[in-house]
This record gives C-alpha cells, sequence and structure tokens, in this order.
C-alpha cells in the first residue's frame, strides 16, 4: 500500500474507521457508555488522571483510556463511546440489540435528561453547527431531542442483564462525590488498589475551573477537549458543569413539557429525574 493516499472522505478511509471501531468494540474488556453531554469527558479524564498517578504513567493524551492497558500489565481495555450516534438518530431507530456486550462489563452514565437536552442544544449550535434554530425549536425536534434521550435509557434499562457486569453511575452523584464515585467505577474495572492520594490528586487535577484551562488553552491538542470560541462561553465543552443548569435556560412552559415527556416515558430505573 505504499504511496497509497488516503482521501479524507474517500470510501478506504471510510471502511478503515468503521473497522477500527468495529475492533474496539470487540476488544474492549469494559465499555464506559453515555448519551452526549452527559458529562463523560469528566468521568473520563478522572480515571486517566487516577491512574497516571498511581501507576507513574504520563500521557500526552490521557483521554484515550484505552491505551493505558498497553503502559501497564492488569490495566484493563477501557473504550469509551456513545453507542451508536444516538444524538443524531430518531428514538426509532436507536439500536436495541446490545448482545454485542455480552461476556463484557458496561459502565453507563447518565445525567437528568432536562440537562442533556440543553447541553445538545449549545452543542450542535455552538460547537457542531448542525443546529441553527432556538432552543424552543429544537424542543420540537424528535431527531436527537428529548424522546431519544428517553428512549436510549430506556433501551439500557431493558438490556442490563445483556453485559457480564453493569454500573450505573449519574452525572449528579458524581458531582456531588466525586471521589466516592470515582473510587466505584474504579473498582468496578478491576483496579481497587489505586489509592486514595491518587484518588484526591485526580479530583484536584480534574475541577471544573482545571478543565476549564486546559479546554482554553487546547492543551491535548484534541477536539474532545477544545473550546470552538475562548470568547463563548456555551462553546465550551466545559459550559457550565452544574446540576439542575436547564432552569437558567428553558421558560415554565418547556419544562413542563419535558417533565411530561420524562414522567410519561423514562423507565423507572432512573426514579430520581421522574416527578411521580
Amino acid at each position: 500500500m505504499a504511496g497509497v493516499k488516503l482521501h479524507r472522505r474517500g470510501p478506504l478511509r471510510e471502511g478503515l474507521k468503521r473497522f477500527r471501531r468495529w475492533w474496539r468494540r470487540w476488544r474492549a474488556d469494559v465499555h464506559l457508555i453515555s448519551y452526549p453531554k452527559c458529562g463523560r469527558t469528566w468521568l473520563v479524564l478522572l480515571i486517566a488522571e487516577a491512574l497516571q498517578s498511581h501507576y507513574g504513567i504520563r500521557k500526552r493524551n490521557p483521554l484515550r483510556l484505552r491505551e493505558f492497558q498497553s503502559r501497564r500489565f492488569g490495566i484493563p481495555y477501557i473504550h469509551q463511546h456513545h453507542d451508536g450516534g444516538p444524538e443524531f438518530l430518531l428514538p426509532e431507530e436507536l439500536e436495541r440489540d446490545k448482545s454485542h456486550y455480552a461476556g463484557r462489563k458496561v459502565i453507563l452514565l447518565v445525567r437528568d435528561p432536562r440537562d442533556v437536552f440543553v447541553s445538545s442544544y449549545f452543542q450542535k449550535l455552538k460547537r457542531n453547527y448542525n443546529y441553527e434554530g432556538s432552543m424552543q425549536e429544537y424542543l420540537k425536534e424528535r431527531r436527537g431531542g428529548v424522546e431519544s434521550i428517553v428512549e436510549f435509557y430506556n433501551i439500557w434499562a431493558d438490556q442490563i442483564s445483556v453485559p457480564d457486569d453493569f454500573l450505573l453511575v449519574t452525572y449528579e452523584d458524581l458531582h456531588a462525590d466525586t471521589a466516592g464515585e470515582l473510587r466505584r467505577v474504579l473498582q468496578f474495572v478491576g483496579l481497587p488498589e489505586v489509592g486514595d492520594d491518587a484518588i484526591v490528586q485526580a479530583v484536584e487535577s480534574c475541577s471544573f475551573n482545571r478543565m476549564r484551562e486546559l479546554e482554553a488553552n487546547n492543551v491535548y491538542r484534541t477536539g474532545a477537549l477544545s473550546a470552538r470560541d475562548r470568547s463563548d462561553l456555551n462553546s465550551y465543552k466545559t459550559r457550565e458543569g452544574r446540576v439542575g443548569g436547564y432552569s437558567r435556560h428553558l421558560d415554565e412552559p418547556s419544562v413542563a413539557e419535558i417533565d411530561g415527556m420524562i414522567d410519561a416515558q423514562l423507565d423507572t430505573m432512573y426514579e430520581r429525574y421522574r416527578l411521580r
């Protein structure tokens, strides 16, 4: 293949990308899954910083958790992903068959669908540039809207018995007790030896202000943690970092509409997000 150039959108390049995605899914010991905008980048960096501190590993881009496996015997292959790009799909288009997770461990990170909805809106408006309407208009969107978020959660509630082991983590719990939740995650993936000092160091290194600084300066040279417009806070991945921030952006009728969908449709496994 010497001399062959892989064009950005050529079929060969796309084929290789699909193969890599398949290989990573097949190879993974642990899948860290979330609907986009649930705080996954924060959790990934927390895990990475704890591993770096405990094992003395330094990586230029610690956001690639899978690469730690080759740096130290005993670290599992952890693959973080969004389980098929649900933010671009209608609720009925979401993948329901999770049989390919059999024999693996799955961590599902979830967040209040109201906060996810607002954060998704700003992601598409300010970072992806693939939406131009108002938030009220976005509320009417079925593709990647509230219905898709709720259905994604529901599918996993129905499929939690498929993986060998399953751990549900909420953004809200991670926010309230970051060290405790990080320790729970590390124990689940098979790394109980990571000590308190490493966990404390990780929590301090991954404070909201620290992550905002990393993003503003594009320290890791990756689109996964870089601002689109440094002067516009809504273009940041680390946009607000708060629980219940949706109330600052949605009017009462919009909140009531979303609450109605959550109460009517969301599985009781996520009871904390329901009103009744």
